[in-house]
């Protein structure tokens, strides 16, 4: 075989070893800021509850290649957009990537708020989390799976 039959060859593994290097990659991040945070990977959530201070901003990182949502519900299981009494519902609208919103102030310690993804509602694999109101919450190292807060 001649050298430049092989230049094909040594050129693909040329250029995959420079992308290994430079950090390329074709998955999505693995890690979220410090703070309070939700996965969505393999159509489930993480964690199941997030334990977080009213008015704080909570990430959500989409690792799943199709758009989810993070949605508060009306009530537990029932897949409608709902608020606490004098509050605005969050809601991340479909995305795909990472998004924010910040929790209501104001709530009392002990509140849960239930939420899922409009989407997919109960087809998800974790179709309801919960995120519950404290206020001596502390965010996690921001390392996902799951992230910030304490989950039960």
């Amino acid at each position: 075989m001649s050298i430049p039959s092989k230049l094909p060859a040594l050129a693909l593994v040329v250029a995959s070893l420079l992308a290994t290097a430079c950090g390329g990659s074709t998955s999505p991040a693995s890690t979220l800021p410090p703070g309070y945070s939700i996965t969505i990977a393999n159509m489930a959530f993480s964690p199941l509850n997030l334990t977080a201070p009213a008015g704080a901003t909570v990430t959500v990182l989409n690792r799943d290649a199709m758009t989810h949502s993070v949605t508060q519900q009306a009530a537990a299981g029932s897949f409608t957009l709902g608020a606490s009494a004098g509050t605005t519902p969050f809601d991340t609208g479909l995305f795909t990537g990472s998004r924010t919103f910040t929790l209501p102030a104001g709530l009392a310690d002990g509140t849960v708020l239930h939420y899922y993804c409009s989407s997919h509602t109960t087809t998800m694999l974790t179709p309801n989390g919960t995120i519950t109101i404290s206020a001596v919450a502390r965010p996690g190292g921001g390392y996902e799976p799951g992230g910030g807060g304490t989950s039960y």
